[in-house]
């Protein structure tokens, strides 16, 4: 079987696809990587997808954040929200640091960002309570996606 990883991002990519079929998408593919405190040995890394679903039409745009299994690593994820949005007010080409313009994507800068921000997941290792509040923080409207598990075998 391959990665779990991989099925996951494939299937929140068509889940956001089918959640927002009249918004174009921009993405980066970033990393967290874990630390052994002591040490400061990597033990682990893990890869997450953060994108802007942008309603050209409207001038809004959402963030949208595929990782699979969300454990502590959350406390990070405001403050990445805002370095995403900074990254896309200076794009200006179909590719930096990284990222991945969708062909029907209008300019990312002019388009106001609705605070919404929409966590594509297969697993929570903390509460949606302590998520949502977090957020809420941070002045962020936490929105939960949860994948479906496969229940054939």
């Amino acid at each position: 079987m391959h990665s779990k990883k991989t099925d996951v991002f494939e299937t929140m990519t068509s889940k956001i696809e089918n959640e927002f079929p009249q918004y174009s998408r921009i993405h980066a593919n970033w990393e967290f990587v874990l630390t052994d405190k002591k040490t400061k040995e990597v033990k682990n890394t893990k890869k997450f997808q953060i994108m802007a679903i942008q309603n050209d039409d409207k001038k809004h745009k959402h963030v949208g954040i595929i990782i699979s299994e969300l454990s502590n690593e959350y406390v990070q994820l405001p403050d990445l929200v805002a370095k995403f949005l900074l990254e896309l007010e200076k794009y200006n080409d179909s590719r930096i640091d990284g990222m991945m313009k969708d062909e029907k994507i209008h300019d990312v800068s002019t388009s106001e960002f609705t605070k919404n921000v929409y966590l594509y997941t297969d697993k929570l290792l903390v509460s949606e309570d302590a998520l949502y509040k977090y957020f809420k923080k941070y002045d962020l409207i936490l929105q939960i996606r949860m994948a479906k598990p496969n229940l054939s075998l």
